[in-house]
């Protein structure tokens, strides 16, 4: 534990000393922290990570972002705070630990998991590709979209994603699928359960029948029955799914 002036707080919290694969601080989460330092007190402390080995920053925020902005914009007689200080040996320790914590917390998304490992770059050299490969396809390629979407049709497993160990379960299938739902969100402006619907499907298809598919056959008749509005009474996932089964093999 160490002790840090409010001052110093401040400091770190300047954007040239903020992590790079660290979530941007959003005001709304901090006034709601602000209301609850004030309602409860302070029940929880930040957690800073001493880098001094490997980047002259030195004391960085692993784990606190919002609650340290809360402590600086109020107007209280809270002169310094206590903090957990961890020494770190390299980046790796480092993002391993702010994904951990953020996981176990529920407080970041798909989204931000991609960004932080995108952003930490080729010191997580074995898997770099394949999160500049799944980043670019999210925010280049098919933006518009879900990102938890784009990991759900390209990651063999979520936390091996969110960990840092990103592997592909077969690219090219992929694609050819994220083509398709991008052409259900964009022209006809399907809704998530659609695009899981037609998802689900599909791998079922893939990977559990051990069936080919033919994407220029499934997109034809989609198309097709989609002008026709044929999928009208599809209210979930499940009908869409039986919806996508009964074109695809209608004679």
């Amino acid at each position: 534990m160490k002790k840090l002036k409010i001052k110093k707080i401040k400091e770190l919290l300047k954007e040239k000393n903020l992590l790079e694969f660290n979530r941007e601080i959003s005001q709304r989460h901090t006034n709601s922290i602000i209301e609850s330092i004030s309602q409860c007190g302070l029940l929880r402390v930040p957690i800073l990570g001493d880098i001094s080995s490997f980047d002259n920053r030195k004391l960085v925020i692993v784990d606190g972002q919002h609650l340290c902005s809360a402590l600086t914009k109020m107007n209280s007689s809270i002169k310094e705070v206590d903090c957990i200080v961890k020494k770190y040996d390299n980046k790796n320790e480092v993002i391993r630990d702010v994904a951990k914590l953020n996981n176990v917390q529920k407080t970041w998304n798909d989204e931000n998991y991609l960004n932080a490992w995108y952003k930490f770059g080729k010191d997580n050299i074995d898997y770099f590709s394949n999160y500049a490969y799944l980043w670019n396809t999210y925010n280049n390629i098919f933006d518009g979209l879900p990102c938890g979407f784009i990991v759900d049709l390209y990651a063999t497993n979520k936390e091996n994603f969110r960990s840092g160990t990103l592997e592909f379960r077969d690219v090219q299938f992929s694609d050819k699928l994220a083509q398709i739902s991008f052409m259900l969100k964009s022209k006809y402006n399907k809704a998530a359960f659609t695009l899981q619907g037609l998802r689900n499907w599909a791998f079922a298809r893939k990977f559990k029948e051990m069936r080919d598919l033919d994407f220029q056959k499934l997109e034809s008749r989609l198309k097709m029955s989609l002008k026709n509005n044929e999928d009208q009474y599809c209210n979930g996932r499940e009908d869409f799914s039986a919806f996508v089964d009964r074109i695809y093999k209608r004679l």
